[in-house]
This record gives C-alpha cells, structure tokens and sequence, in this order.
C-alpha cells in the first residue's frame, strides 16, 4: 500500500478535499485501485453535531458513519463506497487512547501525541505524482497530469460530451414564502414568489427545526395545485403528508410532532430507531432497504424496475403509519415502504406530473455519471422529458448520452476496497 497526502494545516477551503479526489481519480483512470481518508483535528467524535454553517452538511456513509463533505467528494469522483473508518478525528484517536489506558495497555507509561489536519490517498502501485502548488486547483483536474508522465491517461479517455444545460437552480428561503413576511418584509415576500411562480420545477430538502416549514408547505402546496413537478426530501417529504392532511382531507391543525407536540392529526411522528427516550444515538442512519409495493410507480421505473432500493437515511421522525390509509383513499400513495410495512419511505400522487417523496437522501449515492433516479426524474420532468423517457424503457437516445471511454475504472461493486483497522 503507498499513501499520497494532501496537506494543508487547520485551514478550510482552500482546495485539499478536489485535490484528493482529483488526483485519486485520474489515478483510477489508470487502472489503479484507490481510497481516501479524511483525518481532521476535531475533538468531535465524528461530523453529527457539526453545524452545518460552519462545516456544511453532515454527509452520511452507507454503514451510518456522518462524516466530513470530503468523503462525499471522495465517493463521487472515486465512484466508492467508504464506512466511517475512512474519517479520523482526533476525538476518534483521544477516544480510543483514553480507552486502552484505562484497561492498563499502556503499563503506567506517559502518553502524549500530535495529529495534523490532511487527506491521504492509499493506492496499491508504487508511483510519484507530480502535482502543481494549491493555487492551480479547479474542477478541471486535466491540468494534474500535464508533465508529461508516461501512465497519464489521453484525453480522450476522459473526455465528456455535454450536449445541454439543466434547468437553472434558484435558491429560495422558505421563512419569506409565509405570511408574515408579507408584513414583516414585503420585498422578500414577493421576490420569492415571483422566483417560485417562474420555477419548472420545486425541490424541498430535508433538514431540522421548525423555522421556514410553513414557507416550505406553501411552496409544496403551489406544486400540487399548479402540477409542477415536485420532489421532498426526507423533512420535505414529510411536510408534504402535511400538506396534503390540511388541504385534502381537512385536517386543518396536522402536522409533525417535531414541530407541535399537541396536534390533533400526528401525521409525522417520532419513530426512533434505537434508544426510545432519549435524544442522542436515536437516528436512523445509513443504508436502509426499501421495498417497492407498487409495480406502476413511477420511481420504481427511473430505478429501473427494482423490487427494492438501499439508500441511505438520517432521520428521527416518520410518518404516522396508523394514518396512512386516510392518504392513499384519495390517491396519495405510500408506493415504498421498510421491510416491516411499518416506515413510509416513498410517496406519489396520482394524476400528477411528478409528485415525489422519499424519506431518504439519495443525494449520498448519487455520482456524477450515474445521477440518483428522484432527482434525475425531477429534471426529466421539468423540462418536460420524463414521459418520453418512460417510454423508451427508461433509456436515453444516443444524443441525449454523454461519451464516457474511461473503461479501466471500476464501478462499486468491482472495487476491492482497502481495509483499515478499526480505532474500536
């Protein structure tokens, strides 16, 4: 095993985690087997308690590991599936030190030692890499292997042909779609409608809290009335059983009990998966099997007519299972479920362009050559592609593909991935 590091002290931003992932892919290209890890110099056991404005989100792996951004640009440029063991930290070292001391490993010897924040590269071929300083770095990555070095891929190799734009995104904060800030601050209000009222198409994400949700449920509510494809997100796709109880089937007071603990009509509620009563070590996290209970639903189709999914989750609160049959009398349908029946994990609306839910984040597994099927579908559909799409079988035509002649690299079940030991 030889190790490439990428250093770059206690600052952020300034270009490892594309560095790494840059160069880690072009080595790939060649035919090489190729890891990441991440080491930072956290006291946190792992990224669950990061705020998301300092760290961005919290990126989750596949055995439920939350972890650094990094390691979600490490999985897309790789095309791997790391675990939570590809992220250090120091208090993941601290930790594991303070345990064996406290066994006596150590014999009553003084222990002391010293971690610096960086990335490292493992790869299974001895090779120097010449890389340029840090200021060079970008998203086109070609520039890393210009020197000249005789394994450097051609250009062909790595050559994408991009025939069209996506629709544009346009960010909008939920808190000014509500009422109050019709008073509180009425150029908001109408700028934000107006960014809605133009959009081809409304992703909701998921997150935490009670601020903006009601914004959220107003623009969930403008989709479904107006037929414009919609696509919720874990939070997103529980504010839409909202929606959909207070202005369908008249539930006026309904919602989750995140948000207000003494409705009525409990449509989301907290369903934890570990340790009932308690906050901490309760969330469902990582890889979860979904079952497909309808054969004409339209994401079991963009999933290729599976039978199930895995994705990943990172939630506490679901949807009330005991309500569900009020949804689907009136053709909201619960078109994918946990193993037991008892999680509601998709949702769709009959007789709509693309009205979607799921209560995991496919973002964590979506790559860039192989785009997660809900938001691939959420595109299709606002530029008016989905159904044509379905009917060729969920293929695209041939001007529609991108060249991809890369070839030497191996998609994630082909990866013989590098163990490391466990700090447990």
């Amino acid at each position: 095993m030889k190790y490439i590091l990428v250093t770059g002290g206690v600052i952020s931003g300034i270009g490892k985690g594309i560095i790494a992932s840059s160069v880690g892919t072009i080595l790939k290209s060649c035919g090489l087997h190729v890891t990441a890890i991440k080491i930072d110099p956290y006291i946190n056991i792992d990224a669950g308690t990061f705020s998301p404005y300092e760290h961005g989100e919290v990126f989750v792996l596949d055995d439920g590991g939350e972890v650094d951004l990094d390691l979600g640009n490490y999985e897309r440029f790789l095309d791997i599936r790391l675990t939570r063991d590809n992220n250090l930290t120091t208090g993941k070292i601290y930790q594991s030190v303070i345990n064996k001391e406290r066994r006596g490993d150590y014999l009553g010897k003084t222990v002391q030692g010293e971690l610096h924040n960086h990335s490292a590269l493992a790869i299974n071929y001895k090779l120097e890499v010449k890389v340029r300083n840090a200021r060079g770095t970008s998203s086109n990555f070609l520039c890393f292997y210009d020197e000249g070095d005789s394994f450097a891929p051609s250009e062909s190799r790595l050559s994408k042909t991009l025939k069209k734009n996506v629709p544009s995104f346009q960010y909008i904060d939920s808190a000014d779609l509500e009422p109050a800030a019709l008073q509180e601050e009425p150029v908001k209000y109408h700028e934000a409608w107006q960014k809605l009222c133009r959009a081809d198409g409304v992703l909701v994400p998921g997150g935490f809290g009670v601020r903006g949700t009601e914004g959220k449920i107003q623009a969930i509510n403008w989709a479904r009335r107006q037929k414009k494809p919609f696509l919720g997100v874990c939070l997103g796709m529980q504010l839409a059983v909202c929606e959909f109880a207070r202005n369908v089937l008249g539930w006026e007071d309904a919602n989750s009990t995140e948000f207000d603990p003494e409705t009525k009509h409990p449509v989301v509620i907290e369903m934890p998966e570990h340790n009932p009563g308690q906050l901490g070590g309760t969330m469902r996290l990582g890889k979860r099997r979904t079952l497909f209970k309808s054969t004409s639903s339209v994401l079991r189709k963009l999933y290729g007519d599976a039978e199930y999914v895995d994705e990943r989750h990172r939630h506490r609160f679901e949807v009330n299972p005991e309500l569900k049959h009020h949804f689907e009398d009136r053709g909201f349908r619960f078109v994918g479920q946990d193993l037991e029946g008892e999680r509601m994990e998709i949702i769709e609306l009959e007789d709509h362009t693309y009205f979607v839910g799921v209560q995991y984040h496919p973002e964590f597994t979506s790559r860039p050559i192989k785009p997660s099927p809900p938001y691939f579908g959420l595109l299709l559909a606002a530029s008016g592609k989905l159904q044509n799409y379905l009917q060729k079988g969920c293929r695209l035509s041939p001007r529609d593909t991108y060249s991809d002649r890369s070839g030497s690299s191996s998609p994630d079940s082909e990866i013989s991935e590098i163990k490391f030991p466990s700090l447990s």
